[in-house]
C-alpha cells in the first residue's frame, strides 16, 4: 500500500512538472516581422485570438469578442488587454506606432446603444517609468439601426521619433465594447473582428567604430606619404635639354 502511494505520488509530480513545462514552453512566443520581432505570452492574448504577422503588422482575427444587451437588460461590457514587446532589428529605431480595428455592430429599437474604446500604451523597456499613451476612438459613431449589421472601424497612433535609442518597447492594447438597451423590446450587439498593430521604424546610419577610424586615418596617411614620396622623385630627376 505504501509503495501505491509513492508511485502515485510520483506520477502526480510528473504530469505536474510536464504542464508547468508545456505551459512555460506554450507562453514565450516570438512572431518576426521585417524589421522587428514581436513577443508576447500567448496564454494571456484571451479574447484577441490566435496572432500572426504580415510584414511588419502584428494581426489578431477573434470570433468571441464581443458585447451584447437584449430587452432592456442595460448594460454589457466586454473588455480585454494585451502586452506585446516589439524589439527593433540591427540598424532600425522607432518612429511611430499605430493601431487599427475592425468589426460590426446591430442596433434594433428605441434607446440600443453601441461604443467601442481603448486605450494603446507604449513605454520603453530600458527606461519603464516613462511611457504615452492614445485612446482608441471609432472613426464615426455607431448609431445605425436596422436588421443588417454596419461595420465600424477604430484606430489609435502614438509618435515615437523622440525616442533616439529606444531599441525594445512594451505596446499594451487595451479594448472594451459597450452594448446597452433600456426599452422592450431592443437589441445592441457589436463585435470586434481585427486588430492590426503597426510599429514604424526608420534606417539608423551605423556610426563606425573607433577601429575603423584608425584604420581609415591610416590609409589616408599612406596615401598622403606616398604623393609625397612621388613629388619627391620627380623634383631629383636630372632635367635632360
Amino acid at each position: 500500500m505504501k509503495l501505491k502511494r509513492v508511485n502515485k505520488l510520483a506520477a502526480g509530480m510528473l504530469l505536474l512538472g510536464q504542464t508547468l513545462s508545456g505551459a512555460a514552453f506554450a507562453a514565450s512566443v516570438t512572431l518576426a516581422g521585417t524589421t522587428v520581432d514581436f513577443t508576447f505570452n500567448d496564454a494571456l492574448l484571451g479574447r484577441f485570438g490566435d496572432a500572426n504577422v504580415s510584414g511588419d503588422v502584428l494581426y489578431f482575427t477573434p470570433v468571441d469578442f464581443e458585447a451584447r444587451s437584449l430587452n432592456g437588460a442595460g448594460f454589457a461590457l466586454t473588455n480585454d488587454t494585451m502586452n506585446i514587446q516589439v524589439a527593433a532589428r540591427d540598424n532600425w529605431k522607432f518612429s511611430g506606432i499605430s493601431l487599427l480595428e475592425r468589426g460590426d455592430f446591430l442596433l434594433l429599437g428605441s434607446g440600443s446603444m453601441v461604443n467601442v474604446a481603448g486605450q494603446l500604451r507604449v513605454f520603453d523597456i530600458a527606461n519603464p517609468l516613462v511611457d504615452v499613451t492614445a485612446g482608441i476612438l471609432p472613426a464615426a459613431p455607431l448609431n445605425q439601426t436596422g436588421l443588417s449589421t454596419h461595420n465600424w472601424t477604430a484606430d489609435a497612433s502614438i509618435d515615437l521619433s523622440a525616442w533616439e535609442n529606444a531599441r525594445v518597447i512594451n505596446v499594451t492594447v487595451e479594448n472594451l465594447l459597450l452594448a446597452s438597451t433600456g426599452v422592450v423590446p431592443s437589441l445592441a450587439f457589436v463585435e470586434k473582428k481585427f486588430v492590426g498593430l503597426n510599429p514604424f521604424l526608420v534606417a539608423v546610419t551605423p556610426v563606425p567604430e573607433a577601429e575603423t577610424y584608425a584604420m581609415m586615418l591610416a590609409g589616408l596617411g599612406l596615401v598622403g606619404w606616398s604623393a609625397m614620396r612621388r613629388r619627391s622623385r620627380s623634383k631629383q630627376q636630372p632635367v635632360h635639354p
